[in-house]
């Protein structure tokens, strides 16, 4: 959905509190006091009523938008503000856009929709054939390390440990596959796909990401992520880190290249996890500049749901909209964040 089409769509809060009410009576209204399921709906309360116990259960009950007091159509506007837009947004640009006095419920909202977007991509795992590797994000320093000499490396005060994930294979692999459906579809898309190799230096193509922060390198920590979220018949390329070492054991195939030739293993066996780190790294020093260590999965979270759904802006198929797959996460998924757990919340730059 474009900018310019927001407000002939959604021209009042009436408008938003009947199509939010449509996704959820879509995906089921749960009465959270006998676990019934409601259907009937109650217009003059914008609330639904449990056939078993009567009890009355607000729309925004079980979603994001629980305890808000900002209204639906705010919340609307800000996911379409969200997902229209490629780059990340500072909260104070959205505050500014919606005319709103207050920056602390403007953050509050944008943080709790960047923690429904990991919730949402936590469900999948990556398969077939990934890229793995840990990279170093700035951090502003943490209070109890202020007036602390800086460390350099690992240990660093001013940076913070992330595992990025991507699920790559290479463009000749991808071709065979499309060549052997042999079908006027697979042809086409062998043909863009031939096309814009021959532009671009990366011989491989990337499908989904992941990114986590770590408490630290260590083998176990990172043994218990991959093993969540990458799918055991996988074939896994590092840069053969002590910290790998037990990945043959859970995978497929563990294709360790020890970084002698550094220039070469990065653009020949692990392309897409540098580009990846440089551009998410870019994209949120450009907003937020240093961010504090506990807002920075977040803003990991937002920049992977978007990357994954990078292709979805040229469809104009409505089920691809990522507005409307926002609205949908939103009406299945609670927030855990509360305004009391962020007493000092980040300074946007922008």
């Amino acid at each position: 959905m474009l900018l310019s089409q927001f407000d002939s769509r959604f021209p009042s809060e009436d408008s938003c509190v009947d199509y939010f009410k449509d996704i959820r009576l879509q995906y089921g209204v749960t009465c959270p006091e006998c676990g019934g399921v409601s259907r009937k709906w109650l217009k003059g309360r914008k609330a639904f009523q449990c056939p078993k116990c009567g009890c009355s259960i607000p729309l925004t009950k079980g979603t994001v938008m629980e305890h808000s007091k900002l209204s639906l159509r705010t919340w609307f506007y800000t996911m379409h503000l969200m997902t229209s837009i490629k780059q990340v947004l500072s909260a104070k640009e959205v505050q500014y856009q919606l005319g709103i006095d207050q920056y602390p419920p403007v953050w509050l909202m944008m943080m709790k929709l960047r923690s429904i977007m990991g919730k949402r991509d936590a469900i999948y795992q990556l398969s077939r054939e990934v890229e793995l590797d840990e990279a170093f994000f700035p951090i502003r320093t943490p209070e109890e390390s202020r007036g602390e000499t800086v460390k350099r490396g690992a240990g660093s005060q001013q940076q913070a440990k992330v595992l990025v994930i991507v699920e790559s294979k290479p463009v000749d692999d991808i071709l065979m596959e499309y060549i052997s459906e042999n079908t006027a579809k697979a042809i086409e898309k062998a043909s863009k796909l031939a096309s814009k190799a021959r532009r671009q230096s990366v011989a491989k193509v990337v499908h989904y990401i992941k990114m986590f922060i770590l408490d630290d390198l260590s083998a176990p920590v990172i043994d218990k992520i991959v093993q969540q979220h990458i799918g055991k018949d996988t074939i896994v390329i590092t840069d053969g880190s002590s910290s790998h070492i037990n990945f043959k054991d859970y995978f497929k195939k563990h294709v360790p290249y020890v970084e002698y030739d550094v220039d070469k293993v990065v653009k020949t066996n692990l392309p897409w996890v540098h580009i990846v780190i440089d551009r998410c790294r870019d994209g949120i020093a450009a907003i937020h500049g240093e961010v504090d260590r506990q807002f920075l999965q977040l803003y990991l979270n937002e920049f992977c749901w978007k990357f994954n759904r990078r292709f979805f802006r040229d469809s104009t198929d409505p089920k691809y909209d990522l507005f409307d797959r926002l609205v949908k996460i939103a009406a299945c998924y609670t927030s855990d964040i509360k305004w009391r757990d962020y007493a000092q919340p980040e300074d946007d730059i922008v």
